[in-house]
This record gives structure tokens, sequence and C-alpha cells, in this order.
């Protein structure tokens, strides 16, 4: 498989920047260029019976109480040709002069605050305070001439009251009316998630769920290392050098796009012999595939002194458990972690300065804390020592593989690494960011004939031509046996046929595997439709057929937010407006087409093909689902990794 390089655009707040125009050494991630991912996820039921909860306080975060999924996750991702960062639309509103009778003043804008945008990547991604300037009245001395104007007013006055008086009211109440009008204007500007349709629904009263609660705005990230054929952190400046330097590092298929191996004799060291970690918060995240979980397996660490207490940090697997130390001040999880074949680790160490509190999390679900069970002496203190991946200063090696490496000045909260590990990718179809992956994993799309307008939530994308769609690599669980999750607002102009989403294995639709995932049939009705394999009688198959559902007919010109999930103990399901609307049983075996899909499909959204020809073979869904142009609006695209249970749907909805 050919190598795979991204090009990311982010800026970092007090921090190196990231910036979009930035040259990055073999950082461009090419859209053509195929990866893999796997991971592992146990499904979730309907009842949501493997959800637990546990109290997690964070000084980032207001959430008392997270739904930890029990559920392993994987997620899989291609990068995309280019990001599409476009000028953010920045809005000002300046109030009319104050209107003064009785004294003449002076009035002087007071300074604006105007909101400040940038690339979505960029920490100062922020939806814009629009502050209107005020005018002050300067209480300057009166001079005689005013003395002179004010008497001239107050005979006024008096000679005239009717019609002085008349004449202040309808001054008093235009005054009025204009305020009234100025500050429903700031509300519906301010309001960003403000809905901009009408709705004909009404919300659902939903549990607390973490699906909503993350920050995807890569707001925090001091260095990302996507070791995608080399050892260069995005921004540059944090590169390493593969030891010894005898041999060559050698990289293969990764979590997200591709990964560095790690054979146990063999580590990464950064250019630059100091990274400050000190009295701050951070968390340091990763995917991490395990060749074993013997002994200790060293994935990070920098060491000011060994013997001294909180000036030496290290990360690692201590017999299968994660291992957070500061010397002195360790934390060792609960959970053992075991050697998968098929799994990729998504694990997440976590120090909360304000709370002196370690945190450590497995595939978004806390597995290990010191909050409420000790009292740690003191922060990380080092300020010097070598930044070592793959190994600790006591020499303990990593074996296997390490991909997506992110370190941030920020302790997230059980809700964001939760949604690092499940969200895919995210979609908000928003001007500046049309096409940018808002998730953690910067899979960026690309789109064709497509126009902005009002959404669902700020802008959307319209489709409204033969040949519109938008298409990335964000569908990644389909070459695996693990579950995934579609969210979409829809707002269609007509529902007589139509794709939503289509996978395939060729980039114009076609290829050795392809077919409509959601879709309308020629009546309006919803279809969710999949492979499925069976073997028939003296068959020399497995074989692969469709599984198909029904779901409620679509209203045209009305918004719908739509979910599909799947898993394999519950089959698949839609979900219309929050509500589970149908849903099938388990399948005989995961929905693959052979070894067609041993890489993530393009995922075409809004059509079923990208050229004026039509893909030939593609499977036909039964209920018949109509495949072609779909008409209509499309906003808020989510995927993630696994089966969403009904409490997050709702959540979805509600936003």
């Amino acid at each position: 498989m050919s190598k795979e390089t991204r090009h990311q655009t982010f800026k970092v707040a007090k921090l190196p920047s990231l910036h979009p125009d930035s040259n990055h050494r073999s950082q461009h991630r090419h859209y053509e260029h195929n990866t893999h991912i796997s991971s592992r996820a146990d499904d979730d039921s309907y009842d949501m019976k493997s959800t637990s909860s546990i109290s997690t306080p964070s000084s980032t975060s207001s959430d008392a109480s997270v739904e930890l999924e029990s559920s392993r996750v994987k997620i899989v991702r291609r990068a995309s040709p280019t990001n599409y960062v476009s000028q953010q639309k920045i809005r000002r509103y300046q109030t009319s002069p104050s209107i003064v009778v009785r004294k003449p003043i002076v009035s002087v804008p007071a300074s604006s605050f105007g909101p400040y945008l940038t690339s979505p990547s960029s920490p100062s991604f922020r939806n814009g305070a629009w502050i209107p300037s005020r005018t002050i009245v300067m209480k300057d001395a009166v001079t005689q001439k005013s003395v002179s104007i004010q008497t001239k007013l107050m005979y006024a006055l008096t000679a005239t009251p009717s019609a002085i008086g008349l004449a202040s009211l309808v001054l008093v109440l235009g005054l009025a009316i204009i305020t009234i009008v100025i500050l429903a204007v700031l509300v519906a500007v301010e309001n960003r998630d403000t809905r901009t349709s009408s709705r004909t629904f009404n919300q659902l009263n939903c549990a607390s769920t973490c699906v909503m609660s993350g920050t995807p705005y890569h707001s925090s990230i001091i260095a990302l290392w996507p070791l995608d054929g080399n050892l260069d952190d995005l921004n540059n400046i944090y590169y390493g050098t593969y030891t010894p330097t005898t041999a060559s590092a050698t990289y293969v298929v990764g979590n997200i796009g591709q990964a560095l191996v790690f054979d146990g004799s063999h580590y990464v060291i950064m250019n630059t012999q100091f990274l400050n970690l000190s009295y701050q918060s951070w968390t340091i995240e990763g995917w991490f595939w395990l060749n074993t979980v013997a002994t200790e397996q060293g994935i990070f660490s920098q060491c000011q002194s060994s013997t001294t207490t909180d000036q030496c940090l290290t990360l690692s697997i201590k017999n299968g458990r994660l291992y957070s130390s500061f010397y002195n001040d360790d934390l060792t999880s609960g959970t053992i972690l075991t050697v998968s074949s098929t799994a990729w680790y998504h694990l997440a160490f976590v120090y909360d300065y304000t709370l002196r509190a370690q945190s450590v999390y497995s595939n978004g679900v806390l597995i290990g804390t010191t909050w409420g069970s000790r009292t740690l002496s003191g922060p990380y203190q080092g300020i010097s020592g070598d930044v070592l991946i793959g190994k600790t200063a006591a020499g303990a090696y990593f074996q296997g593989k390490i991909d997506q490496l992110e370190i941030s000045s920020a302790a997230k909260s059980a809700c964001e690494i939760l949604n690092d590990a499940i969200l895919t990718a995210y979609y908000s179809f928003d001007i500046g960011v049309l096409n940018l992956d808002l998730s953690n994993n910067f899979i960026n799309g690309m789109s064709n004939s497509l126009s902005t307008i009002s959404g669902i939530v700020n802008e959307a994308y319209l489709f409204n031509q033969t040949l519109s769609y938008f298409q990335s690599f964000a569908f990644t669980a389909y070459s695996t046996t693990e579950a995934f999750s579609v969210s979409l607002w829809i707002k269609p102009f007509s529902v007589s046929g139509g794709t939503l989403i289509h996978l395939s294995t060729g980039i114009d639709g076609g290829g050795t595997a392809c077919f409509d995932l959601l879709g309308f049939s020629s009546i309006g009705q919803l279809i969710a439709n999949m492979y499925n394999s069976y073997t028939p009688s003296g068959g020399m198959c497995p074989c692969y057929a469709s599984t198909s559902i029904g779901g409620a007919n679509t209203t045209i010109n009305v918004w719908t937010h739509i979910v599909v999930t799947y898993g394999s103990t519950n089959g698949m399901a839609i979900y219309t407006n929050g509500t589970l609307t149908v849903a099938n049983g388990a399948f005989n075996s995961f929905p693959t087409s052979a070894s067609a899909f041993t890489t993530p499909p393009y995922m075409t959204v809004g059509n079923y093909k990208t050229t004026s020809s039509a893909p030939a073979g593609c499977l036909v869904a039964t209920p018949a689902l109509s495949p072609g142009s779909y008409y209509g609006i499309i906003d808020e695209l989510r995927v993630y990794s696994r089966e969403l249970a009904p409490s997050e749907i709702c959540s979805l909805f509600n936003y």
C-alpha cells in the first residue's frame, strides 16, 4: 500500500503556532491514498445495559457524571486532499448616535471588542461575540452659549407644552422600539446554535450524555505526531529521530493514516531537550497496537532526575495496566489491557493541575484516577530532560505500533476523551470550515457543485445539481467487524428517490464493492442498506446480498434528524427525530463483501456517483432504494465508530 501523508491546519494560542500556511515537512496526506484503521468495540444494546456511570471531577468540565461505555473502540480513517479554510465572516453592530435635547454633548465611541475568527482549527476559533460600541457623554463645563440655548429650550417647553410633550412621547416610543430591535438582533447573532429553520416538532427529554459535551476544535494542542511516514509534529517544531540510527523507521497502515512500528529495541527522541509540561495541566493521548503487555512497555518519558520526587515523567503499560508516574506520585490503573490481533487501543493520560489529580483512560473509559484517593505531593516539576517516545528513561521499550500521538495543554474532561475515542469525523458545513473535519482526527473532505445556505445550525450545504456531492474517507468501520453510527440533518426538496450516503471502493462511486448505505425509495421511504453474508446449500461461498430496512416516509421542506446505527448484536436501526422507527436483528455475520473492503471506502454524501456515468455493479437494496442525486440541504454530519445509545441519539437531536 502506498504511503499516505496529510496536511492539517490549526493554530495554537500562546503556544507554537500550527499555522495553515506553514510548510510541513512531508506532512501532506493525499486524499487519493488508502488508509486502514482497525479498532474494536463491543456493541451497545438499546437498553444501555453495558453503560455505567462514574463521577469524574475536572477543573475543565462541568460534568458531574459521565456515562462511560464499556465497549472497545476502533476508528479507521482516511485523510483528505487539502484543507479548505476560507475566510470567516466578521460581523459588527454599531449603535445609533445618542439624541440629546437639553445639553450639547461630546460623543466618543468606546473601544469595540469585535470578534476574532481565524482558522477553525485554531484555538482562536470562536463563534464571536458581537459587542456594539457605546456612546459616552462627556461632562464638560457648560458654556455661556449652551446656557443661552438651554434657556431658549426651556421657554419653548413652557410656551407649547402640548406640542413638546407629544414630540417627547413620540421620541421615547421610537427609542424604545429601536432598543427592542437592537436587542433582538444581538440575541440572534450571538446565539450561534439558534436553529434557523422552522421546526414542526418538539424536543425530547434526554438523559445526560457526552456526545455533545466535547470540544472538537483542537483548541489546546501543543504537539501532534501523525507518524505518517515521518517523525515530524504538525507544527514542525518537535520533530524526532529514530534511534539507534543504524536502522530505518518502519511505517505500516495505522489507525489513522500510517503508524510507526516499535520493535522493542528502537525509540524516538525529540530534537528539543525539553517540552514544558511542568506546573500545568496536560493530556497525552494516542492510538496503540499492543504486541505484548508483559513487563513494562514505555510510551512517553521526560526525566530530569530519576531519584527526585515529581521530576521524572513516565507513561507506560506495566503488566497490562496503564501507569502514570512523576516519581513518587504514581498511578496504576485497575483494568488490565489484553493483546488483540484486531484492535487498536485509544489510551489517554491526563493531569489536572488544579485538582492535583492524575487520570488514565482506555477507549474513552476512565480506568484509574488519583482523585479522592490521595493527595499528590505536587505537580510534575521537571524542567529538563530528553523527550522519548516508545521508551522510558529507565530503558523500558515499547513493542507494537503507535499512531496519532498528541499532547494538549489542558486536562481534558472525561467527555472530551470519550469523544476523541469514538467521534470519527464531524462536518458542520459552516462558512469557513466547509470541508474541515472538526473532530480530533482531521479527516477533511472535498465537495463539488455545492453552495452554502442557512442550516439547522448556522450554515449548511445545498445540493441542487446533478453532480452535487461531498466526499471523504470518514466512514471507517466498514472494513472491520466494528459498529458505527451516522448522524445528519436533512431538509429535502424532493423525496422521490435519491442517495444520502453511498460507500464505494472507487472514487467515482463504483469499484469492486459499492452500495447506498442510506437513501430514499421512489415513494419517499427512508431506506438503510448493508451487505450481509450467507452460505447457500452446497455453495462455495460465503456469498453476499443486501439486508435493508425501511423507515418512515420523509416530508419535503422540513428539517428532519436521521441517525442510522449498526451493531453485530442489534443489527441496523434508523432513528428519526430522536425516536427509533425501525430496527432488525443480528446479522448472520458482519456485512462485508469478501476482501473488497480491506480498506475504508469512499463516503459520498448526497449522490451515488461523482461523474456523469452511473457506477456499475453496485448492490441493490431490498426494499428498493432508488439511487440518484439528492436535492435538498444537509447539515451537521457526524460519523461515530460505535453504535450510539438511544439517549445519545436524543442528545444529538436536541442540539
